[in-house]
């Protein structure tokens, strides 16, 4: 059987509205494979999968059958090559090797660029959207001096803090990761579209998303997730007191990443979460060398 087969089928099932991994993961833990999961939501054979939705399980089959009546896996498969984006199977050998022995480990990733970079160490920036003027100078900097250093940064291309980082390790000569919460034809947000490119042709993109997926809000908490996963580190550099950033501290701590945070005033937004990670135990990243020393 060509190996080609199951991709088609991942890439086709990653191809569907309102799946994401923990869907996915039901998918495959009750048909036993990618094919056999495909032809199950094809058929509307899904009674007796828990797919999280309660009482609109019903509802939610027919959306998946008939999404998938619109689909051949191996035109999706396809479609995906031709645009120069990879599917990558945790059998691949680009498969990163932290997300190997991961606990909540991606099925399929979706990739444009250099995927050389997945075996360079790597440390997370991440922090507020709305961040201050300061902070954005710490991002850019740690960006850039990480990079000099040869620590890859991967971060999630968001607005404020996570693209500051990005555009320091550009300046730098460096090559990012952004890992993201859409297809990659889906620019989000769509100010970033000249960084989205610059990061996709220096470095690489990443996404547990198939092309043609738009961004939603439950996705980025999942990208969380892989975020935290491929560092060795999570740097947050402001933080209000909720956020994203708090959900990949979370995500960092469950597998045992350093989590550092950038100090701030303590009468400021944008400083609370960052305040509150050092108040309970998080490393003081002052500048890339803390942070070079906590890894």
């Amino acid at each position: 059987m060509s190996t080609e087969e199951p991709r088609a089928a991942f890439a086709a099932l990653a191809s569907l509205p309102k799946v994401g991994p923990a869907r996915m993961r039901a998918l495959l833990d009750h048909a036993g494979g990618a094919e056999r999961a495909w032809n199950l939501v094809r058929e509307g054979r899904l009674a007796d999968v828990d797919l999280r939705a309660g009482a609109g399980h019903a509802e939610l089959v027919q959306l998946l059958r008939g999404a998938a009546a619109g689909l051949d896996p191996a035109e999706v498969l396809r479609r995906h090559r031709d645009a120069g984006v990879a599917v990558l199977l945790p059998d691949d050998a680009a498969w990163p090797a932290v997300l190997a022995v991961d606990p909540e480990p991606p099925e399929v990733l979706f990739a444009r660029g250099d995927l050389g970079l997945l075996e360079v160490p790597a440390v997370s920036v991440v922090g507020t959207r709305r961040c201050t003027g300061a902070g954005a100078a710490v991002a850019g900097r740690l960006g850039a001096d990480l990079t000099a250093a040869g620590v890859v940064v991967v971060s999630g291309l968001a607005l404020g803090i996570d693209g500051a980082a990005h555009r320091g390790v550009l300046a730098a000569g460096g090559r990012p990761v952004g890992v993201v919460g859409s297809g990659l034809d889906h620019v989000y947000p769509r100010r970033h579209a000249r960084l989205w490119a610059e990061v996709g042709e220096v470095g690489l993109l990443l996404s547990e998303a198939a092309l043609g997926r738009p961004p939603e809000r439950w996705r980025f908490p999942a990208r969380n997730r892989v975020i935290a996963a491929l560092g060795l580190a999570v740097v947050v550099v402001e933080s209000r007191a909720r956020g994203g950033s708090l959900s990949t501290v979370a995500a960092a701590l469950e597998r045992d990443r350093p989590v550092l945070a950038v100090p701030g005033p303590v009468l400021a937004e944008q400083s609370a979460g960052t305040n509150q990670l050092l108040s309970e135990g998080a490393v003081v990243a002052r500048d890339a060398v803390d942070v070079l020393v906590a890894i």
